[in-house]
């Protein structure tokens, strides 16, 4: 730790923040922990367990709210600048946890912090301000019903440039179920509901402002090792076309192998992806690559229209996952309008992932005849209607009528329609993303294990459609699981694809700079040796990745997770693909699930076994649980 104790890397200090009596303490955060856990998303993991109260409600002020940065953040280890924010998640009620980048947590490591523990509520609308001088709480009522992009400009008129801000839009303030936290106006943590829980304890933004650097074990290794990176970067195969294009690259790759979800993933192709394509967007709005702290991929970018409907819109954007969840999947080829809508959903503060999968939802229920234009407060909601999309989204973030359903995310809002449960495609009450599972079987069984719901980042297989049948044999024991239509090797893939995923989250780098683009554990290793002093291996660090996953499966059965929530909508397991390269493929999760919980050493019923804890040194912690103790 880099105060008294003389460590590296970590600081072993967060802010700790009160709201409701306004109080503003460190705590302190002893060496074992980060050794075990690494930082960041783990640090987050151990202090939810540790602290959350089980019958806690989600959206109540005893509900604990956690940023954490890794300690790569800030250092000269290209793509780092990752944070997590972690809660009791209102979608799901089980683990809530989302991951952003860009350049808010950078300087609150720099100025001698590892995160941010927030508790209780504020009696008004507050926004937090950290500087190297110190943290204190101002009055944030005149924020409060403002836009991201107009509450960023406002803190930073007040506290200069330099300051990066951090907050919640109108639909975090009206505590929809999938709101998200934005940074840097463009950067989403938007998966989980992280933007209701700082709704729910009138907490509009937080500012960090101040310099510094991170003290470092080595930093001739680090220097050595960071150029060693970047050169394994630049001679991945896929860097070229991150750097030009993005993640949007996917969108005419995907519909060609018919993995592309359309209509609310009826089917796997949507004729009109060229005109919604990432080469498109490059060729027709992009106007320059925009990037991350310290990344040379520079895979993000600015687009911006110019004329048309939505001249005038402006965004860092859009991702993939927008692209498709607010376009293929809703029958909208208007890439215009895909710009705008990113521009907005950010503005309003919404998952732009739950929110596509919300309106898809309820398309599919329109279409079906379960609703009517009665029901929808007269909007039509036939696939593609741009104009009934645009009412939803602000209907959604400020919960007026039809909307209001909506922001309680599928699982409640089919509750509520009957005979709609086949149709809102969720996993553990969190709505699925944008990949064609029935086509992609890691993926499949990685969105239903994930920790926190539907998830395509927690094991981010890449490897399924990127690695050689000779790599993945020497990796995961068959050739096969380079097919992304086999099942052999994925139960051993998405494993592995959890726990170096898993550390990733936990240091502060990015998943696509490292695990998509090639990087191996071993180099990932030496840069956490290079900047803490502690010596790690490959073996070792999917070890500590392995523990935070095991932690996190934890912590959700203490929360009420049951074993038969690990699966799929009837979508993917029963109606077949009806088209393209994959044509009548369902998904078979049975085997799969068995040799994944072998894998683990859980148990049938998915717990974790006492000789597995004590092969991941977990016994101790956990014999001796502190998880109803005041933080």
């Amino acid at each position: 730790m880099s105060d008294e104790k003389g460590q590296y890397g970590w600081h072993g200090k967060m802010l700790m923040v009160d709201l409701e009596t306004r109080r503003i303490t460190d705590r302190h955060i002893d060496e074992s922990i980060y050794r075990l856990f690494l930082g960041g998303r783990g640090l987050n993991m151990w202090l939810l367990y540790q602290h959350l109260n089980a019958a806690v409600e989600p959206l109540s002020q005893e509900n604990l709210l956690i940023f954490s940065a890794g300690p790569l953040v800030g250092t000269m280890i290209p793509s780092n600048g990752r944070y997590n924010v972690s809660s009791r998640s209102p979608l799901t009620g089980l683990l809530g946890d989302s991951n952003s980048a860009g350049y808010w947590s950078p300087p609150l490591r720099k100025i001698g912090y590892d995160g941010i523990i927030i508790s209780g509520k504020a009696d008004k609308p507050v926004y937090l301000m950290i500087t190297g001088d110190g943290a204190e709480l101002l009055d944030g009522s005149s924020l409060w019903g403002n836009t991201v992009s107009e509450t960023d400009t406002i803190i930073r008129q007040e506290h200069g440039k330099a300051c990066q801000v951090l907050s919640i839009g109108p639909g975090g303030e009206n505590q929809v179920r999938f709101a998200a936290v934005l940074n840097n106006i463009d950067r989403a943590a938007g998966r989980t509901g992280m933007g209701a829980i700082m709704g729910s304890k009138n907490l509009k933004a937080i500012g960090v402002k101040g310099k510094g650097s991170i003290p470092v074990a080595d930093p001739d290794a680090m220097r050595a090792v960071s150029k060693e990176i970047r050169e394994a970067m630049r001679a991945s195969a896929s860097f070229e076309a991150r750097s030009q294009y993005g993640t949007p690259m996917l969108v005419n790759l995907y519909n060609a192998l018919g993995v592309l979800p359309t209509r609310n993933h009826q089917s796997g192709v949507f004729p009109a992806a060229d005109k919604i394509s990432g080469e498109r967007l490059k060729d027709e709005y992009v106007t320059k690559p925009e990037t991350c702290y310290m990344c040379l991929v520079h895979c993000s970018r600015r687009a911006e229209v110019t004329t048309g409907r939505f001249a005038g819109t402006s965004v860092e954007g859009p991702e993939f996952e927008t692209m498709c969840a607010m376009g293929s999947n809703l029958a909208n080829d208007d890439l215009a309008s895909l710009v705008y809508l990113n521009r907005h959903l950010n503005d309003l503060g919404i998952d732009s992932i739950s929110t596509g999968a919300v309106i898809s939802y309820a398309m599919e229920c329109y279409e079906k005849g379960l609703i009517s234009k009665e029901d929808t407060d007269g909007l039509e909601l036939t696939w593609g209607n741009i104009d009934a999309i645009l009412a939803l989204v602000d209907n959604i973030a400020h919960r007026k009528g039809f909307g209001d359903l909506l922001a309680e995310g599928v699982k409640r809002a089919a509750e509520q329609i009957e005979g709609s449960d086949d149709y809102a495609l969720h996993i553990k009450g969190m709505e699925v993303p944008t990949q064609g599972v029935r086509g992609l079987k890691a993926w499949a069984l990685g969105w239903a294990v994930a920790s926190r719901g539907a998830d395509h980042c927690r094991s981010f297989p890449v490897m399924e459609t990127t690695w050689t049948p000779e790599k993945t044999e020497k990796f995961f024991g068959s050739k096969k699981a380079a097919d992304r239509f086999a099942y052999e090797g994925k139960a051993a893939m998405v494993k592995w694809g959890e726990d170096f995923g898993a550390t990733h989250d936990a240091l502060g780098i990015c998943k696509i700079a490292y695990k998509a683009m090639g990087l191996m554990p071993e180099l990932v290793a030496k840069a956490y040796s290079a900047v803490t002093g502690i010596e790690m291996d490959g073996d070792e660090l999917l070890k500590a990745g392995e523990r935070i996953v095991t932690l996190e499966r934890l912590l959700n059965l203490k929360l009420g997770l049951s074993p038969d929530q690990d699966t799929l909508p009837k979508r993917f397991t029963d109606e077949p693909l009806p088209e393209g390269p994959g044509k009548g493929e369902t998904v078979k999760l049975d085997q799969m699930m068995k040799d994944y919980y072998e894998l683990r050493g859980w148990d049938k019923n998915g717990y974790p076994s006492k000789d597995k804890l004590a092969e991941l040194d977990m016994t101790a912690i956990l014999e001796s649980p502190v998880a109803d103790q005041e933080i």
